[in-house]
């Protein structure tokens, strides 16, 4: 049976734990794989990011679903590695809420993310802060 059919059910109104246990294991190896980001799609994808959370005043109290975060990138695959990536680097943060996790902006590093967010053209801070 192929991925995409269990894909389709794994996202049905019946749920995960209907998928036999065996062909769950193998869909998690095979839609779980490790995504190899490159920086110019890390730039594009987290100043798209930062933007909609800063629009949307997601600091601390105000926060967003990762759906909602990720909705109108073309490839969630990779905005979920830069989600984490800019979780690792503190400029975003998480909480675990009912539906899910919940990403906010970090106002402690504040100035990083209007730096982010005004940059324009191929000059970026991004890679500099994921080397840290």
């Amino acid at each position: 049976m192929s991925v995409q059919v269990y894909k389709a059910f794994y996202l049905s109104h019946k749920g995960y734990k209907y998928i036999p246990k065996k062909i769950r294991y193998l869909n998690k190896l095979i839609l779980g794989q490790i995504i190899k980001v490159n920086k110019s799609d890390y730039i594009k994808y987290s100043r798209f990011i930062l933007r909609k959370l800063h629009r949307a005043t997601c600091y601390g109290k105000g926060s967003m679903y990762e759906e909602n975060v990720v909705a109108g990138l073309p490839d969630r695959g990779i905005s979920k590695e830069v989600l984490v990536a800019l979780v690792k680097q503190a400029i975003c943060c998480k909480k675990k809420k009912g539906h899910g996790w919940k990403y906010y902006l970090n106002m402690e590093r504040y100035d990083k993310i209007k730096e982010i967010i005004k940059e324009t053209g191929k000059d970026s801070i991004i890679p500099v802060l994921l080397m840290l």
